[in-house]
């Protein structure tokens, strides 16, 4: 048999009989297939014996077991062995039927269904032989003849899967292989098209940066030129005048306010008084005090007055030298508030009037300016950021399309060792040959 030849090492298909020594990858699809059918020729040529002789066997055990289960005891035996025998034989028969039954021979010979019928089969041949083998022990020494048939007819069975065994096993490595090539073929081309589609995304996403960053460049200039121009200098100018008229502010509360915070102890200390009962102030006072005490820059200055009568009353019980150190403070503010609030007044008529001058400007050619520069500066920093992420995707996929290349020729010089395949430049960069 042609299997046999491949046993002793005659590869009756040789590469050199194929006369394929280089092909594109493009071809290797054809190629496997072609390769495939020689294979399941070859297996089909060479189990069709086989199938015939299968086919007599399990006739012959179909025929030897029926004999064995209507066998009659002949000769002088034990009654307890009889017994025995023939409860055993039972099991024997069961188990051979049960065999038989599931043994079914294949009309296909392709070879994957002839592989799994052969697995299937030689399990449960050895399933029976394993569940009647104690057994089988006491049927022999009632029936030997009807046991020594169906005992050569399991040989008879196992041997023919023996042999198709052989047959599956010579061929299973290019079978296998060529299973393999294809799997990693159609891996390769599907990486090849995610290579590709991903350097077309990563070529269109590296013009539009490019293309933003120009237009970005551009926003900048604008917005330099439109600070260096007019309107940008008034702008300029108008801030700072209005930083000088908020100090100015600052530095009139700051006096007006130093006026009235050395007066703030006993302003509290009359407030207490007031809300005990203890004294007793007059509501348009009360109202000024607690104005004082909050805001002094709202004050009333007819307040300080009021404030002197009230320092003056005996009633009020203050200690003397506090007493007149707190009049000296007050005819202070008696005879500086009024001023000092003027300058108050003017400097936050000064600094609202600035304020809204700023305000009432044309900020908005600015504003825009900066956030078109600012949105064209976020897109492309996300582009860039998407750009280095498609790269390293992009890398990782070339790493997996070398590996998937690596063992499709790897199983390939399996099925012919001197097999060249030309690789398309994008998906190799090359030929690759096979030493």
């Amino acid at each position: 048999m042609k299997w046999i030849k491949k046993l002793f090492g005659k590869k009756e298909d040789s590469s050199e009989e194929r006369g394929l020594k280089e092909i594109n990858f493009e071809g290797l699809p054809s190629w496997l297939d072609a390769v495939s059918q020689k294979i399941s020729s070859r297996v089909e040529k060479d189990v069709s014996g086989l199938v015939k002789e299968l086919e007599v066997s399990l006739l012959a055990l179909k025929e030897s077991n029926s004999r064995l289960a209507e066998a009659k005891v002949e000769g002088d035996f034990d009654v307890r062995a009889v017994k025995r025998a023939k409860s055993n034989r039972e099991n024997v028969t069961k188990q051979v039927a049960t065999l038989t039954d599931k043994i079914r021979v294949q009309d296909s010979r392709d070879f994957r269904v002839l592989e799994s019928f052969y697995g299937a089969s030689t399990q449960s041949l050895n399933a029976c032989l394993e569940h009647m083998n104690q057994s089988f022990r006491y049927t022999r020494g009632v029936f030997p003849e009807e046991s020594k048939e169906v005992s050569e007819s399991l040989a008879s069975l196992g041997k023919v899967f023996n042999e198709l065994g052989e047959v599956i096993r010579v061929n299973k490595k290019e079978m296998d292989a060529i299973e393999a090539a294809h799997s990693s073929m159609n891996k390769v081309q599907g990486l090849s098209a995610s290579i590709t589609a991903k350097e077309m995304e990563l070529e269109s996403r590296n013009r539009r940066v490019q293309a933003l960053k120009v237009e970005t460049s551009e926003a900048s200039q604008a917005l330099e030129d439109f600070r260096k121009g007019p309107v940008w200098q008034s702008l300029q100018n108008l801030q700072t005048e209005l930083n000088a008229s908020r100090e100015k502010l600052r530095k009139a509360e700051t006096g007006l306010s130093s006026l009235v915070l050395p007066l703030s102890g006993h302003l509290s200390r009359i407030k207490k008084l007031h809300e005990s009962s203890r004294y007793t102030l007059k509501p348009e006072v009360k109202k000024q005090l607690d104005i004082c005490l909050e805001a002094p820059v709202r004050v009333n200055p007819s307040f300080f007055s009021e404030l002197q009568i009230i320092f003056e009353d005996n009633a009020l019980d203050m200690q003397t030298q506090k007493k007149e150190k707190a009049l000296l403070q007050v005819k202070s503010a008696i005879s500086n508030f009024p001023e000092r609030k003027k300058e108050y007044l003017e400097a936050l008529k000064e600094f609202e009037a600035k304020k809204s001058e700023l305000e009432s400007s044309n900020t908005g050619k600015l504003v825009e300016l900066e956030h078109k520069e600012s949105e064209l500066l976020s897109r492309v920093r996300s582009l860039e950021e998407d750009i280095d992420d498609s790269e390293k995707k992009l890398t990782s996929l070339r790493e997996e399309l070398e590996h998937q290349k690596k063992k499709l020729l790897s199983n390939l010089s399996l099925i012919d060792s001197d097999l060249r395949v030309n690789f398309p430049g994008p998906v190799s960069g090359g030929q690759h040959e096979f030493s």
